[in-house]
């Protein structure tokens, strides 16, 4: 399927993603942004969770293809040799460029473009404005943009970030979904080592190693927590935010949302960049308001699986830490209060 765009010209594209029932409704936010903007293309869900899966199937929405990694580990087997030693958003990490290699196969068009998405992205300008950055390129990545401050500090995760690759399904996108998802079997920790890091690291291999290439360069796409301290973000006579003055923000990385209680806990401080007005008011705002309708549709209708993230006494200390931490974030305003209870 094609998407109409106000910025041009038809472009051949579709996109993929993953979440279970505890990533839901930020799932359902991430296609509504999409849609939005008129922007009808497929999107292809990795359900990690019978619950999630059941939901979007009941939506009846041809455009929303449902898929387990039962799905990936039938077309590649060896996914079942690697499962019992990694945790489970190691496997899930894994699985990040076969999804994309599934998609692209079952699109079954060499100019389509298909692009991961993680799910804890939200649209705030016309998605095609990135893919018209690619041009007749066949893989666009966007990098993490660090402030100087914190890139000696967060390098070690990769120059580029995984929440936004495209790859069009041609000979140069084939050749680089292949090694990546090559390289992803063989190992994909969420512990920074020799230069990998999960499926991310990869990426920093993608300009030198494969024709066609293309380093996304506005700074619209992927404003995150860890590069907010390194731009500028105002708000345009017409409402809509502005990157540097120059910039549309298309799409902002909301990652590290945590729900405690009553708030909303960004993790701004994480990333030691505190929230500004046109910050929360234009960019966290609507989308948390988004986040809490979808939340309160979903709270009647399933029980969400709430994963935590790391494992042993890695996992434990990181939760205590984040926990501290999201205290001090509701302490200090870089917390938002939700309009439902906890």
């Amino acid at each position: 399927m094609t998407s109409s765009s106000s910025v041009g010209e038809r472009i051949p594209h579709a996109y993929a993603t993953y979440f279970d029932s505890g990533y839901l409704s930020r799932g359902l936010t991430l296609i509504e942004g999409l849609r939005a903007f008129g922007d009808d293309a497929d999107v292809w869900v990795m359900c990690l969770d019978d619950a999630s899966r059941e939901f979007l199937d009941g939506l009846d929405d041809p455009s929303i293809h449902t898929l387990a990694i039962a799905d990936l580990e039938a077309s590649e087997p060896r996914l079942l040799d690697v499962r019992s030693g990694r945790s489970r958003m190691e496997y899930v990490f894994t699985c990040t460029p076969l999804l994309l290699r599934h998609v692209m196969r079952a699109q079954g068009d060499t100019r389509t473009v298909v692009t991961y998405l993680d799910a804890d992205l939200g649209f705030f300008a016309d998605p095609l404005l990135v893919h018209r950055r690619l041009g007749e390129g066949s893989v666009g990545i966007i990098e993490h943009r660090y402030p100087p401050r914190l890139a000696r500090r967060l390098g070690k995760y990769g120059r580029f970030n995984v929440g936004w690759v495209g790859i069009r399904a041609d000979a140069a996108g084939f050749e680089c979904v292949d090694w990546w998802s090559e390289r992803c079997i063989e190992w994909c920790f969420d512990t920074p080592s020799e230069g990998r890091y999960a499926d991310q690291g990869y990426l920093d291999e993608f300009p030198s190693r494969f024709a066609g290439v293309v380093v996304l360069p506005d700074a619209g796409f992927d404003v995150a927590p860890w590069n907010t301290g390194r731009h500028v973000l105002s708000r345009s006579s017409d409402g809509t935010v502005v990157v540097d003055h120059a910039d549309p923000l298309v799409f902002f990385h909301f990652h590290g949302i945590k729900r405690r209680g009553r708030w909303f806990v960004t993790s701004q401080l994480v990333y030691r960049s505190p929230m500004r007005r046109v910050l929360r008011r234009d960019v966290y705002v609507p989308y948390l308001e988004r986040l809490d309708h979808w939340d309160a549709v979903l709270a009647s209708k399933i029980t969400p699986v709430v994963a935590r993230r790391g494992k042993g006494l890695r996992g434990l200390a990181f939760n205590v830490a984040r926990g501290l931490l999201d205290l001090g974030s509701i302490l200090s305003g870089n917390a938002i209060r939700s309009r439902r209870p906890g």
